[in-house]
C-alpha cells in the first residue's frame, strides 16, 4: 500500500499540558492523548488517563483480556468486548486513586476557569524569566518568556547544574536538572507566589554573584 494511503495515528504525551492548557481534543484532531494526574493536576501518583478519538477507537483492540472488559451470557460464555473504553478494563481498579484525582481536579476548578489559571501561570512564568534574565552568569534558554510554567536556564560561571540543584534543595527549594539540553528547570503553577519566585531568584543569585 502506498505510504500516502496509510493511516498515521497521532499520540501526544500530555504530561506537561493537561491541567495547564485549555484543551478541545475533538477539535485538535489528535488520536491519542495520554497524561499523568500527579503533575499539573496535583493528584496522586500512579494514575493517569488516555483519550482516544472515536475514529481511532474503532481500529484499536485490547491486548489483555479481563472479566471487566468482556460481555458474557448466563453460562459465562464470552460474547465479545464491551463497548467504548470499558473493553480495556482488566480487573481490580485503584478506586482510592480515582477519588484522589477527582478531588484534585475539583480543587483546581475552585480557583477559576482553565483559561484564568493558564493566564496566571504565564504571568508568573514571565516574572520568573525576567528575574532570571537579570542575573549575571544565568542564561535563560528561551529568548522570550515561556508560554508555560516551565522556565529553563543554564549557568555560565562553570558551576555544575547538579551542584546548584542540590544547594537549593537544602534550602527547601525544588528545581531539577535536564540532561539534554544541559540546564536547570524551574516550575511555577498558578498558585505559586511572587514571594516564592523572589526567594528562588535570590538563592540562585547568592551562588552566581
Amino acid at each position: 500500500m502506498p505510504a500516502k494511503n496509510k493511516k498515521v495515528r497521532v499520540l501526544v504525551d500530555a504530561a506537561q499540558s493537561v491541567g495547564v492548557l485549555p484543551l478541545n481534543l475533538i477539535d485538535s484532531g489528535v488520536d491519542f492523548y495520554a497524561f499523568t494526574g500527579h503533575k499539573w493536576w496535583g493528584g496522586p501518583e500512579g494514575l493517569g488517563g488516555l483519550y482516544v478519538s472515536a475514529e481511532a477507537l474503532a481500529d484499536l483492540h485490547p491486548v489483555f483480556i479481563g472479566w471487566r472488559g468482556i460481555v458474557t451470557d448466563a453460562n459465562a460464555k464470552v460474547l465479545g468486548w464491551k463497548s467504548g473504553s470499558q473493553r480495556y478494563e482488566i480487573a481490580t481498579s485503584a478506586y482510592p486513586l480515582y477519588a484522589g484525582l477527582r478531588s484534585a481536579i475539583a480543587l483546581q476548578h475552585e480557583w477559576g476557569t482553565i483559561e484564568k489559571r493558564y493566564a496566571e501561570i504565564c504571568r508568573l512564568s514571565k516574572y520568573l524569566w525576567e528575574c532570571l534574565s537579570e542575573l549575571p552568569d544565568v542564561e535563560c534558554l528561551r529568548k522570550s518568556a515561556p508560554e508555560a510554567g516551565l522556565v529553563s536556564f543554564r549557568l555560565t560561571n562553570g558551576m555544575p547544574h547538579k551542584q546548584l540543584v542540590d544547594l537549593l534543595e537544602k534550602q527547601g527549594i525544588m528545581v531539577r536538572t535536564i540532561l539534554s539540553p544541559d540546564c536547570v528547570r524551574a516550575c511555577v503553577h498558578y498558585f505559586t507566589t511572587e514571594v516564592e519566585i523572589d526567594t528562588l531568584v535570590g538563592a540562585i543569585a547568592t551562588q552566581v554573584v
